[in-house]
């Protein structure tokens, strides 16, 4: 609800005043808790000396930010952000080899709000704000294994769907009369449990005790954003 509103609101003060677009560039670190935990229980059911060669590591991000002022010193809009990282389980040896991968993704969409102020009237400005996320995480499990010259594979995908919040602050510049953010954040996110594409009850699960399986996105973010006016 409190991410709607922001997002309304957003709306309401963008189609009153000029428009900023806002392209951003970000690297972020991702707890992926429970991915990880996967990761180990795939590696144990392998019967092999199989080993994580990556363990959904810090990887880009990239976006649009729609933005206009309110105030002389703050501004409100709304966002797109795509993002991802991923697993890999691996195992060779000289009669063949077994490969586990486990790509994710996510598209982002909500609302953010931040208040830009003057250091000492010079051109460089602090930033403080926060952004709220809509998310929809997509994942594949993607197995191949190949022993002398036959192989085989197959593909499983996933979705889940999650919210998240992410506080920032940084420093503005203008570079090239384009005013720069650089910022850093922290994300955290809550998602529900990964499940077939259109089926909610058809849920991803570790053992036999129905543990469910959920993407972690949370974790340090480092953004750079350049707004571009559009003169209306």
């Amino acid at each position: 609800m409190l991410a709607v509103c922001l997002l309304l609101t957003a709306s309401a003060a963008i189609a009153q005043s000029t428009i900023y677009l806002e392209p951003r560039l970000g690297f972020g670190t991702f707890r992926m808790q429970s991915m990880k935990e996967l990761q180990r229980v795939m590696i144990a059911n392998t019967g092999l000396d199989a080993k994580a060669t990556d363990a959904f590591g810090s990887y880009a991000q990239f976006g649009l930010n729609v933005v206009s002022d309110i105030g002389e010193q703050s501004r409100i809009g709304f966002f797109l952000e795509h993002g991802s990282t991923g697993g890999r389980v691996a195992y060779a040896d000289y009669s063949g080899e077994f490969l586990l991968d486990t790509p994710l993704n996510y598209n982002a969409f909500g609302g953010l709000f931040y208040h830009h102020q003057s250091i000492k009237e010079s051109r460089l400005r602090y930033v403080a704000g926060t952004e709220l996320h809509m998310l929809m995480t997509n994942m594949n499990l993607q197995a191949y294994t190949k022993i002398n010259s036959q192989t085989e594979s197959s593909e499983d995908k996933f979705n889940s769907y999650g919210l998240g919040f992410k506080p920032f602050v940084g420093l503005q510049y203008p570079l090239m009369l384009f005013p720069t953010i650089l910022s850093i954040g922290y994300f955290v996110d809550t998602n529900y449990p990964f499940h077939v594409p259109g089926e909610l009850d058809q849920q991803l699960v570790i053992d036999s005790n129905n543990k469910t399986i959920h993407p972690g996105w949370s974790g340090l973010r480092v953004n750079v954003s350049v707004a571009i006016p559009i003169v209306r």
